[in-house]
């Protein structure tokens, strides 16, 4: 049995799920929450680890795994897609392509990503990375505590461990929505594939700020009227049973809203924009959601379908004394949800990687390390004395290589032979003797390669070079390495093509080009890779291909 806790530190308050985690099953089995004091002049990364530290004494909370989640604020991510599915190819593409858009030096970030699925004949992955300094910072509160994550996700992301519960596979476009304290989460995901997550910074605490100053009063006036009424205005619902202090209380709230709910709306509207697909269904969670009203006017403003997320009535395992934490716990049970989630598709995205990654046995890895070092010293003593050896050896090929050299130059040019007889003749006047030697015979050389044009203009080689020349588009980036043309005795051949590019976009569009010039049939790829030492940025291909003549 493992005891798994799901840790999600918010700004309003810290909360935990404990999940017990078995072979064959789990159960969500327990939910804990701190609120988090406000304390003027005192800053909240001061005051949040001793809430935690609370949160963890007075429970007496211990796991086999803790989990948490990195506020989205804090996070970069990129959706893309490619037009190949092999891991490594997508691996090697993913870097080449966030060089060029993120304005750091990668050596600062945390990358990691996963491959999504396939979308239009498309593979789809996520990217998401973070500043070192900003994973340094989140895992140094947790130390202080003597808190170790194994793992850590992303906020908002986290969501995605929900969907087939909550969304399951539909044909629909599905979103979840978590409106906390100071962000509100949003996933979106269709056909069960993630196609967008992001956080937006607005939640509850601007609904108290946005009271605190229409009516005059301080924050914690604010949060007691709001708490008091906590009511929206909707179309059935516009307050008439309310107080006539209540009544401007709920109207204000409702103003509130609807800067939170523009926001949202204008999310929703950049995914429809960019996938060409509206959601057709929100599933609304989160402290503020509690807010009465506030689902239907969702429904209102956005003129979409908007659900209450009840993950007691999906098919996860809940303990049934938690069921009036429903609103409130979705956050940290789908950070929880990732140890034990047994279906495909979830987040795979752990930032705990490189300088961070999550060590348990620090005994065994320094071991490790020296292990390492003493090899490397035995590989450098090694390399030493095998670079002695070579030189003593290379110096003696070089010397055959003259002789060589010298000789092939007398078997040319027999007359050369008196000259160099008991001479020691440098490299240098070896080559400026076969220069001038060579040059004389260079003229008829010549006028053989003009007649050999001349004969072969006709040639099928010829002719297939220059229908690929004029297909290929003149931006295209390709050095070719090799064109090798074997004609046969019915006027056709086959045609194999090697050559590099920057990418494997660039060689999808060359096989793409190739395919659409007439004279060629069964055009295909052999083979693709990136050329060793180049960390990715050129790929090697071959292509093969028939002329029927």
């Amino acid at each position: 049995m493992q005891r798994v806790i799901g840790l999600d530190i918010g700004s309003y308050s810290v909360k935990a799920v404990e999940i017990v985690n078995t072979f064959k099953s789990y159960e969500i089995a327990n939910f804990y929450e701190n609120t988090i004091p406000q304390i003027d002049e005192v800053p909240p990364d001061a005051v949040i680890p001793a809430s935690m530290e609370q949160l963890f004494k007075e429970n007496e909370l211990a796991a086999d795994r803790i989990i948490t989640a990195m506020p989205g604020q804090y996070i970069s991510s990129r959706i893309l897609s490619f037009n190949f599915s092999d891991v490594k190819k997508i691996e090697t593409a993913i870097y080449a392509e966030i060089e060029d858009i993120v304005p750091f030096n990668l050596d600062e970030m945390i990358i990691d990503h996963q491959i999504l699925g396939e979308v239009g004949g498309k593979t789809i992955a996520l990217v998401a990375m973070t500043r070192k300094n900003f994973l340094k910072s989140f895992l140094e509160h947790l130390q202080r505590l003597e808190i170790d994550p194994k793992l850590i996700d992303i906020d908002s992301l986290s969501f995605y461990n929900l969907a087939p519960y909550i969304c399951g596979n539909t044909e629909k476009v599905t979103a979840v929505v978590d409106i906390g304290h100071e962000k509100t989460s949003v996933c979106i995901v269709n056909h069960g594939i993630l196609r967008m997550f992001r956080s937006i910074n607005l939640g509850g605490k601007y609904i108290t700020e946005f009271l605190a100053r229409d009516m005059e009063v301080d924050f914690n006036q604010a949060q007691l009227f709001k708490h008091r009424v906590s009511q929206v205005f909707c179309e059935d619902d516009q307050g008439k049973s309310l107080s006539e202090e209540d009544y401007a209380i709920a109207e204000r709230i409702t103003l509130a809203a609807n800067t939170l709910v523009k926001e949202l709306g204008r999310t929703l509207y950049a995914f429809k924009t960019s996938d060409e697909q509206a959601v057709s269904t929100i599933y609304l969670s989160g402290g503020t959601s509690r807010t009465r009203c506030l689902d239907r006017y969702l429904e209102d403003q956005l003129e979409l379908e908007v659900k209450m997320n009840r993950l007691d009535e999906t098919e996860l395992k809940i303990s049934p004394h938690l069921h009036d934490h429903m609103a409130i716990m979705p956050q940290s049970v789908s950070i929880g949800m990732r140890a034990v989630t047994a279906v495909k598709r979830h987040t795979q995205i752990n930032l705990r990687r490189g300088e961070f990654a999550f060590v348990q046995d620090y005994e065994s890895v320094l071991k490790y390390t020296s292990n390492v070092f003493k090899l490397m010293a035995l590989a450098l003593i090694v390399l030493c004395v095998s670079y002695g050896v070579k030189y003593f050896f290379y110096d003696q090929q070089i010397d055959r290589i003259k002789d060589r050299y010298q000789k092939e130059l007398v078997t040319a040019f027999p007359d050369l032979k008196k000259k160099y007889r008991n001479k020691s003749v440098t490299f240098e006047r070896l080559q400026r003797d076969a220069k001038k030697k060579f040059s004389g015979s260079l003229q008829s050389m010549t006028t053989s390669a003009d007649n050999f044009l001349r004969l072969n203009t006709t040639s099928g080689s010829l002719l297939v070079l220059k229908a690929i020349s004029e297909k290929l588009p003149k931006n295209l980036q390709l050095n070719v390495t090799l064109y090798q043309f074997n004609a046969n005795n019915r006027g056709g051949g086959r045609l194999t093509l090697k050559g590099e590019t920057n990418g494997y976009d660039a060689v999808a569009k060359t096989l793409e080009n190739l395919k659409q010039v007439q004279v060629l049939s069964e055009v295909k790829e052999k083979s693709s890779q990136a050329k060793p030492g180049t960390d990715g940025k050129i790929i090697e291909f071959t292509f093969q291909a028939n002329y029927e003549g």
